[in-house]
């Protein structure tokens, strides 16, 4: 992997993880629009997870 590939690795890990820390942050009380938001934030999160998987596998498969 080279500089350029790492550094969009460690920015989509690093704005899933905050997608998701700020989904769990937010404190609905019932709001349905909170409780939207959440829900996008969560899902935000867990696809940009998966993505950095895929994304760190195919990386890691060039470079060998």
């Amino acid at each position: 992997m080279n500089k350029k590939q790492q550094q969009s690795l460690g920015i989509l890990f690093a704005v899933s993880f905050l997608s998701l820390t700020a989904s769990q942050i937010i404190d609905s009380n019932g709001s349905n629009l909170m409780d939207f938001t959440q829900g996008i934030l969560t899902g935000m999160g867990i696809v940009g997870m998966v993505m950095t998987i895929i994304t760190y596998g195919r990386f890691n498969k060039r470079s060998h």
